[in-house]
């Protein structure tokens, strides 16, 4: 209507699902927020990752890179956004293609915001030498500003970036509160769900040996794991479980159906996430929508989002024998599971709605015009 004030133009760069995996979906989550609404949005849809080409360099991933990069200098040139949300990876790797998006951002005028999804800046400033560590300290101190995940994640800017800068807003997951699956439970069982990306980072082989030792004790105890398998070595030790314990393991596979996700997840009854190497695990919020109680690693922003003790019961990472002592006093309280589970529940609804992450998002950039 005329009189009423321009939108502030914002270009997410980012990736949209397929494939389903953390940072796509909390993308789509974003588009389907009130953020789109506040601002006039682009969405620059970088789809270089697969979990297939997982940190590989291949011509694909190459000759996409010059599409992305002629299309994204076109929008700054001709569109002239005043923020550029960049998901910034952080790993050593794709370093080079960030900093040539990101520094293309800043030499046009916009301000740049990077979107850390929980990746890991001291790390790669330390692996970096030479021109390389100069051009990420460059970047960093020219950015806008960057959405953390945590309050944790704090602690990897030190000396990178001024506390300003670092704007925390957690992730959100869809409720899947009203979704009608059928999903009755095995009487007289306990299941326990593993339901992430099956490698070595996130826990899978601590999870394999710590269930090993809760099936051992319990034999009421049944276990489905969900998600892709890393390699042949996670698929031939998840193949010798099933064959120790016949009819008490079962596999769901990669699993990107809404309503499949639903049902693995209303038929459990205590979620672990074992992960080793993670910040803001989206899958923690879907256990937390579903009402179970979590079993978890002490991990990045993991005692932010379980408080130990009320909503879940946490470990030291890599220790199985902590993980299985934890589901055990879960398999053995069914009250505590219950009120475990409530409290997740809530905890839910009060923080991580899509409602919520949207206005969170959007007061941000609010934030970032003070800066």
């Amino acid at each position: 209507m005329k009189g009423e004030p321009k939108k502030i133009k914002v270009l997410i760069c980012g990736i949209l699902p397929p494939p389903y995996f953390g940072h796509s979906m909390l993308y789509k989550m974003l588009m389907a927020s009130s953020f789109p609404d506040a601002f006039d949005v682009k969405f620059l849809n970088m789809r270089f990752w697969t979990y297939g080409t997982d940190k590989k360099v291949t011509i694909q991933k190459l000759f996409k890179m010059v599409q992305y990069f002629l299309k994204f200098k076109w929008i700054l040139i001709f569109w002239r956004p005043r923020y550029v949300l960049y998901n910034s990876s952080f790993y050593k790797m794709p370093f080079l293609k960030d900093l040539l998006f990101c520094s293309m951002a800043i030499l046009a005028g916009s301000r740049l915001v990077i979107h850390d999804h929980g990746q890991y800046v001291r790390e790669l400033d330390e692996s970096l030498t030479g021109l390389k560590k100069k051009s990420l300290r460059w970047m960093l101190r020219h950015m806008h500003a960057s959405i953390i995940m945590g309050q944790k994640v704090r602690q990897d800017y030190e000396a990178l970036s001024a506390p300003q800068k670092l704007l925390v807003v957690p992730g959100t997951v869809e409720d899947t509160r009203d979704i009608k699956v059928d999903s009755v439970k095995a009487e007289g069982r306990t299941n326990v769900l593993y339901f992430s990306y099956m490698s070595r980072s996130k826990g899978v082989f601590t999870a394999f040996e710590g269930l090993d030792l809760v099936l051992q004790e319990r034999e009421e105890v049944t276990v489905t794991f969900g998600g892709p398998l890393e390699g042949p070595d996670v698929r031939e030790a998840l193949e010798k479980f099933q064959l120790n314990y016949p009819g008490r393991i079962y596999y769901a596979g990669y699993v990107e159906d809404v309503a499949e996700r639903t049902r693995l997840f209303r038929q459990a009854d205590i979620f672990i996430f074992p992960t080793l190497r993670d910040v803001f695990g989206l899958v923690l919020l879907h256990a937390m929508a579903e009402g179970l109680p979590i079993v978890a690693s002490r991990e990045g922003t993991i005692p932010e989002i379980v408080p130990d003790g009320k909503n879940g019961l946490l470990f030291e990472k890599g220790d199985a024998r902590a993980l299985a002592g934890n589901i055990l006093k879960l398999v053995f309280d069914s009250d505590l599971r219950n009120q475990m589970g409530q409290a997740n529940r809530r905890r839910f609804e009060e923080q991580y709605t899509l409602e919520k992450y949207g206005q969170a998002m959007v007061d941000a950039f609010k934030q970032m015009e003070a800066l």
